[in-house]
Protein backbone atom coordinates (compact mmCIF):
# COMPACT_ATOMS: atom_id res chain seq x y z
CA UNK A 1 0.00 0.00 0.00
CA UNK A 2 2.96 2.26 1.16
CA UNK A 3 4.53 1.83 -2.50
CA UNK A 4 1.54 2.22 -4.60
CA UNK A 5 0.25 5.80 -2.72
CA UNK A 6 4.53 6.66 -3.32
CA UNK A 7 3.73 6.38 -6.97
CA UNK A 8 0.23 7.63 -6.91
CA UNK A 9 2.03 10.66 -5.02
CA UNK A 10 4.92 11.04 -8.07
CA UNK A 11 2.38 11.26 -10.53
CA UNK A 12 -0.85 13.33 -9.36
CA UNK A 13 1.56 15.21 -6.66
CA UNK A 14 1.74 19.07 -6.71
CA UNK A 15 -1.11 19.01 -9.32
CA UNK A 16 -3.62 19.83 -6.04
CA UNK A 17 -3.16 20.91 -2.46
CA UNK A 18 -5.91 19.09 -1.31
CA UNK A 19 -4.73 16.14 -2.76
CA UNK A 20 -1.37 16.85 -1.96
CA UNK A 21 -2.74 16.96 2.24
CA UNK A 22 -4.88 14.10 1.65
CA UNK A 23 -1.92 11.85 0.38
CA UNK A 24 -0.10 12.77 3.06
CA UNK A 25 -2.60 11.95 5.76
CA UNK A 26 -2.98 8.59 3.95
CA UNK A 27 0.52 8.43 4.15
CA UNK A 28 0.21 8.89 8.12
CA UNK A 29 -2.63 6.62 8.86
CA UNK A 30 -0.39 3.71 7.28
CA UNK A 31 2.20 4.33 9.02
CA UNK A 32 -0.11 4.41 12.22
CA UNK A 33 -1.64 1.18 10.95
CA UNK A 34 1.96 -0.27 10.18
CA UNK A 35 2.88 0.07 13.64
CA UNK A 36 0.08 -1.23 15.22
CA UNK A 37 0.15 -4.42 13.56
CA UNK A 38 4.46 -4.36 14.31
CA UNK A 39 5.67 -4.02 10.78
CA UNK A 40 7.81 -1.78 9.60
CA UNK A 41 8.10 -0.08 6.08
CA UNK A 42 10.31 -2.69 3.82
CA UNK A 43 10.47 -4.80 6.29
CA UNK A 44 8.79 -8.03 8.11
CA UNK A 45 9.59 -7.44 12.00
CA UNK A 46 6.88 -7.85 14.04
CA UNK A 47 6.81 -6.52 17.57
CA UNK A 48 4.29 -7.07 20.47
CA UNK A 49 0.59 -4.55 20.17
CA UNK A 50 0.97 -1.67 22.38
CA UNK A 51 -2.32 0.60 23.26
CA UNK A 52 -0.57 3.94 22.31
CA UNK A 53 -0.36 2.39 18.55
CA UNK A 54 -4.20 1.08 18.90
CA UNK A 55 -4.99 4.94 20.33
CA UNK A 56 -2.78 6.29 17.52
CA UNK A 57 -4.13 3.94 14.42
CA UNK A 58 -7.87 4.84 15.89
CA UNK A 59 -7.24 8.47 16.36
CA UNK A 60 -5.71 8.79 12.45
CA UNK A 61 -8.32 6.33 11.12
CA UNK A 62 -11.74 8.48 12.47
CA UNK A 63 -9.87 11.89 11.00
CA UNK A 64 -8.81 10.29 7.75
CA UNK A 65 -12.52 8.66 7.19
CA UNK A 66 -13.84 12.22 8.09
CA UNK A 67 -11.90 14.27 6.10
CA UNK A 68 -12.68 11.52 3.30
CA UNK A 69 -16.81 11.99 3.87
CA UNK A 70 -17.00 15.30 4.71
CA UNK A 71 -14.86 17.27 2.92
CA UNK A 72 -12.62 15.74 -0.02
CA UNK A 73 -14.63 13.05 -1.63
CA UNK A 74 -17.53 15.63 -3.26
CA UNK A 75 -14.72 18.34 -3.90
CA UNK A 76 -12.95 16.05 -6.00
CA UNK A 77 -16.00 14.69 -7.69
CA UNK A 78 -16.94 18.39 -8.11
CA UNK A 79 -13.42 18.88 -9.76
CA UNK A 80 -14.25 16.25 -12.69
CA UNK A 81 -14.85 17.37 -15.93
CA UNK A 82 -17.15 15.41 -18.27
CA UNK A 83 -20.28 13.96 -17.93
CA UNK A 84 -19.37 10.72 -18.61
CA UNK A 85 -16.53 10.78 -16.28
CA UNK A 86 -18.60 12.69 -13.06
CA UNK A 87 -20.87 9.94 -13.74
CA UNK A 88 -18.08 7.26 -13.07
CA UNK A 89 -16.71 9.21 -10.28
CA UNK A 90 -20.36 9.49 -8.68
CA UNK A 91 -20.12 5.68 -8.70
CA UNK A 92 -17.48 5.07 -6.55
CA UNK A 93 -18.85 7.08 -3.52
CA UNK A 94 -21.61 4.26 -2.38
CA UNK A 95 -18.57 2.19 -2.24
CA UNK A 96 -16.77 4.10 -0.33
CA UNK A 97 -19.85 4.06 1.93
CA UNK A 98 -20.06 0.51 2.58
CA UNK A 99 -16.27 0.75 3.06
CA UNK A 100 -16.52 3.14 5.88
CA UNK A 101 -19.35 1.27 7.90
CA UNK A 102 -16.86 -2.03 7.89
CA UNK A 103 -13.71 -0.27 9.22
CA UNK A 104 -16.20 2.01 11.48
CA UNK A 105 -17.36 -1.16 12.79
CA UNK A 106 -13.79 -2.24 13.76
CA UNK A 107 -13.30 0.88 15.13
CA UNK A 108 -16.17 0.27 17.30
CA UNK A 109 -15.37 -3.12 18.62
CA UNK A 110 -11.86 -2.62 19.48
CA UNK A 111 -11.95 1.32 21.10
CA UNK A 112 -14.65 0.18 23.61
CA UNK A 113 -13.34 -3.16 24.87
CA UNK A 114 -9.79 -4.08 26.27
CA UNK A 115 -7.64 -6.40 24.28
CA UNK A 116 -6.79 -9.59 26.28
CA UNK A 117 -5.95 -13.19 26.04
CA UNK A 118 -9.47 -13.89 25.20
CA UNK A 119 -9.90 -11.66 21.98
CA UNK A 120 -6.16 -10.91 20.96
CA UNK A 121 -6.75 -13.67 18.08
CA UNK A 122 -9.82 -11.89 17.05
CA UNK A 123 -8.34 -8.73 17.13
CA UNK A 124 -5.56 -9.89 14.91
CA UNK A 125 -7.86 -10.97 12.70
CA UNK A 126 -10.21 -8.01 12.11
CA UNK A 127 -7.04 -6.06 11.85
CA UNK A 128 -5.87 -7.98 9.64
CA UNK A 129 -9.57 -7.43 7.42
CA UNK A 130 -8.97 -3.58 8.28
CA UNK A 131 -5.85 -4.25 6.14
CA UNK A 132 -7.37 -5.06 3.48
CA UNK A 133 -10.73 -3.04 3.64
CA UNK A 134 -7.86 -0.16 3.51
CA UNK A 135 -6.73 -1.37 0.77
CA UNK A 136 -9.62 -1.53 -1.28
CA UNK A 137 -10.81 1.96 -0.18
CA UNK A 138 -7.36 3.23 -1.30
CA UNK A 139 -7.41 1.56 -4.42
CA UNK A 140 -11.18 3.60 -4.74
CA UNK A 141 -9.74 6.67 -3.79
CA UNK A 142 -7.18 6.60 -6.10
CA UNK A 143 -9.66 6.31 -8.96
CA UNK A 144 -11.37 9.23 -7.56
CA UNK A 145 -8.12 11.04 -7.94
CA UNK A 146 -7.09 9.79 -10.95
CA UNK A 147 -10.50 10.60 -12.78
CA UNK A 148 -10.14 14.69 -11.53
CA UNK A 149 -6.30 14.99 -11.93
CA UNK A 150 -4.51 12.15 -13.91
CA UNK A 151 -6.39 12.17 -17.24
CA UNK A 152 -3.69 9.87 -18.94
CA UNK A 153 -4.52 7.32 -16.46
CA UNK A 154 -8.38 7.11 -17.01
CA UNK A 155 -8.04 4.59 -19.52
CA UNK A 156 -6.56 2.40 -17.31
CA UNK A 157 -9.34 2.43 -14.74
CA UNK A 158 -12.22 -0.03 -14.63
CA UNK A 159 -15.88 1.35 -16.42
CA UNK A 160 -18.45 2.90 -14.04
CA UNK A 161 -20.36 0.10 -14.67
CA UNK A 162 -18.12 -2.84 -13.17
CA UNK A 163 -19.63 -4.62 -9.89
CA UNK A 164 -16.56 -4.41 -8.27
CA UNK A 165 -17.61 -0.96 -7.51
CA UNK A 166 -19.90 -1.76 -5.06
CA UNK A 167 -17.67 -4.45 -3.11
CA UNK A 168 -15.33 -2.30 -1.46
CA UNK A 169 -14.43 -5.48 1.24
Amino acid sequence: MLNRLERLTQRVGGSNELVDQWLHARKELLVSYCTLVGLKPNKEKHTPLNEKALDNFCHNLVDYLSAGHFHLYQRIIDEVEGAEIKLQAAKIYPALELNTEAIMAFHDSYTENDIDDDNAFAFHYALSDVGEALDARFQLEDQLIILAFDPESRKELPSANEEHLAKPA
